[in-house]
């Protein structure tokens, strides 16, 4: 007859070596479970401090902006109203100037990014009547900025 360690222990013995066995289960499963918490918030920890950065970066590339002159410009641009007498400019390298408010119509003329156009009023089918030193017609809307 063979014995085990727990058989020669005394009864209470061998009650706190399985009670022991019961609690230090339980004890390594619920390290691992703190451990995976612990790891979750320097997770968001990190992801706090990104954020943070990026905002701060975002208000750098702000700050600069507004020292070289490009926020103020552009949120003139967004703010203008667009009216009768208001001047454009084209947002390409060239723009057609429409003899009719739709592009399959002929092109008066090729105007550039630095021809002045002069808003007559007039809008069509997303195109605006507009003046120009190279003559007058119709620019379409999304090609063209207000100065």
């Amino acid at each position: 007859m063979t014995l085990s360690p727990v058989t020669c222990l005394p009864r209470s013995a061998a009650t706190l070596a399985v009670l022991m066995l019961t609690i230090t289960a339980p004890l390594s499963a619920s390290a691992g479970f703190l451990d995976s918490i612990y790891d979750v918030q320097n997770t968001i920890s990190s992801i706090g401090r990104t954020a943070d950065t990026i905002r701060g970066s975002k208000q750098a590339v702000s700050n600069l902006g507004e020292e070289v002159g490009f926020i103020g410009q552009a949120s003139q641009n967004t703010n203008s109203k667009l009216e009768s007498g208001s001047m454009l400019a084209g947002k390409l390298q060239k723009t057609n100037l429409y003899s009719q408010a739709n592009g399959s119509s002929s092109a008066v003329a090729v105007l550039s990014q630095d021809d002045p156009m002069v808003y007559m009023g007039n809008e069509q089918n997303g195109y605006y009547y507009v003046h120009s030193d190279k003559g007058q017609g119709w620019v379409a809307k999304p090609l063209v900025n207000i100065r």
